[in-house]
């Protein structure tokens, strides 16, 4: 389990967002959603909110982790 958080830790979160974001463009455009900016917008920030609380409890539990460690 370790290993996860430490790649949520070490994960850039700008690249995975604008990735999921292009790939929500991409889809909505192939289904002929109208609104497909806004959609792609709000599905790729909800991403974005859950990817940050998952970067966030990371640094957490590594930063314990490293504590740990070096007591």
């Amino acid at each position: 389990m370790g290993n996860v958080w430490s790649f949520f830790d070490k994960m850039n979160l700008f690249a995975w967002v604008l990735g999921i974001f292009g790939a929500h463009v991409l889809l909505y455009l192939l289904l002929g959603t109208a609104a497909w900016l806004a959609t792609s917008f709000l599905a790729a920030s909800v991403y974005a909110v859950a990817l940050l609380a998952l970067k966030l409890l990371a640094r957490r539990y590594v930063g314990n982790q490293e504590k740990d460690k070096i007591s």
